[in-house]
């Protein structure tokens, strides 16, 4: 290391999604990375959510580039990481219905026009419409992505996770964070 360039610190506040891949690319750039949780990695949302990816439906919106930008990151990230094994990353063809469930499915019968229906649908459905191919729609377990990418950024690129509640974070008169303090006082 360049000791007239050393690393650039930065704490990263949060463990959920965002703060974990900030932590993630910002080390894989050569940061020293500490990202200080309040309880556990993924434990909120960020370990619940249904973790479905697309790339189009944002189209014709503001959110359009960002959300294809994602979508390709996903992508490439689930071939860097393994993310089928690791954290389910999966591609997938997803349908658009209306079912109407019935509390007495018919046995051994399909409603009718329901040849492209998945074989969990027991209700009458009606108009069955492809949205998105295995080409534009995936879906990734949430908490595995999470600390997958977590894990890979503390054995890869040395990120630091220290498990604690911030109570304060110092700044100087010039804007420059001096200190961040834990409810512990480390």
């Amino acid at each position: 290391m360049d000791e007239r360039h050393p690393p650039k610190r930065v704490v990263v506040c949060g463990g959920g999604v965002i703060g974990v891949c900030a932590a993630y690319f910002l080390s894989k750039k050569g940061a020293a990375v500490t990202l200080v949780e309040k309880s556990s990695v993924a434990c909120a949302a960020s370990g619940k959510a249904g973790g479905f990816l697309a790339l189009d439906w944002c189209d014709g919106r503001p959110l359009s580039s960002l959300a294809r930008a994602s979508f390709n990151l996903h992508r490439s990230l689930a071939e860097d990481l393994d993310g089928a094994r690791s954290y389910g990353y999966r591609p997938l063809t997803t349908l658009s219905l209306t079912v109407t469930e019935s509390n007495n499915p018919p046995s051994g019968s399909r409603p009718s026009g329901s040849s492209n229906l998945p074989s969990w649908v027991d209700g009458p459905a009606r108009s069955p419409r492809p949205i998105g191919t295995v080409e534009t729609t995936a879906q990734v377990h949430p908490q595995l992505f999470t600390r997958t990418l977590i894990s890979k950024a503390v054995e890869s690129y040395g990120v630091e996770v220290v498990i604690g509640k911030l109570e304060r974070v110092d700044v100087s008169e010039e804007g420059r964070v001096d200190s961040v303090v834990l409810e512990a006082g480390e």
